[in-house]
């Protein structure tokens, strides 16, 4: 990764010690940055929002509906410690700001689909690829301490949340040992709450606290991969505006990338807080070629 990034920062003029961003790349640098990390195998999770689409009660009602659920487990803390960070957290959602709290659910979504498709992807390609987990976030904005915090916070609640409605994928014969071994309960250590919640015998569950372990935030500019990961986000949003000369060949290189989702939906998820509405224009077009090139997710 970081020979690419070094030989793309020499084919754009760019000194090694800069950050390189989209604007300093020519269209054809950029598939060729694109073509090089699939040559390198790497993969992309695309969770992406309009901001422009989503009407404000529609996102104040979703983040109070959000409060309530945390708080929902107020009662099951038998001590006033417990009690008492339940209630910091449901206050620190609570204080978002509607841009803060919209970016909040993306991001703890984009955490879940690569939480989730890596674990059954990876079992059946590079297992051992699963034995550790780094989570690496562009901070953007150093003096927004509460999102940041309340990101810490809540993602691991979140996504055992989510675990819990819609459990995770994983299948009899591929390989797990890896990622059981640093991740997973033995069946003597699994928590009582989660049986409680689901009302069945569990026998196999993942410490998601562990897999968030290996978790902060970063300058792009002293991470190669973060910095690569900033190239893409801003790609794929120029694509889905539809401002480069071959658009469509720009998006089927993303998809390249992008590993197959549940049919019908496309390898690129495109979310929303307000009612349901259907990808038209340049995002449909994306969306669809996207899914065209993805990769399996069944080797």
């Amino acid at each position: 990764m970081e020979l690419v990034l070094r030989d793309l920062k020499l084919a754009c003029g760019c000194s090694y010690t800069d950050e390189v961003k989209l604007k300093d790349l020519k269209e054809p640098q950029l598939k060729r940055l694109l073509h090089r990390l699939r040559e390198l195998e790497s993969t992309l999770f695309i969770s992406g929002i309009d901001l422009g689409m989503q009407k404000s009660a529609a996102i104040a009602q979703h983040q109070a509906i959000q409060v309530e659920k945390i708080l929902v487990n107020m009662p099951r803390m038998l001590y006033a410690e417990g009690r008492a960070l339940i209630e910091d957290l449901a206050s620190r959602v609570k204080r978002l700001s509607p841009q803060l709290y919209t970016q909040l659910v993306v991001q703890v979504d984009l955490l879940d689909q690569v939480y989730r498709s890596t674990t059954l992807y990876y079992s059946q390609r590079i297992p051992a690829t699963l034995g550790a987990f780094r989570w690496r976030i562009d901070e953007k904005n150093s003096t927004r301490p509460l999102f940041e915090e309340t990101m810490r916070h809540m993602a691991p609640a979140l996504l055992q949340s989510k675990s819990l409605r819609e459990p995770g994928i994983f299948v009899e014969g591929f390989d797990y040992t890896h990622y059981e071994r640093a991740f997973g309960y033995r069946e003597d250590e699994i928590p009582t709450y989660l049986q409680e919640e689901t009302g069945t015998e569990i026998k196999s569950a993942s410490n998601l606290g562990k897999v968030l372990s290996d978790f902060s935030f970063v300058r792009s500019h002293d991470v190669p991969g973060v910095q690569v990961a900033d190239l893409l986000a801003s790609t794929f949003r120029r694509a889905l505006k539809g401002e480069f000369q071959d658009n469509i060949g720009v998006a089927r290189l993303l998809g390249e990338l992008t590993v197959q989702r549940a049919k019908p939906n496309p390898s690129i998820h495109l979310i929303t807080l307000s009612e349901e509405t259907f990808a038209s224009g340049h995002a449909f077009d994306v969306a669809q070629a996207a899914k065209e090139t993805a990769r399996p997710m069944l080797k």
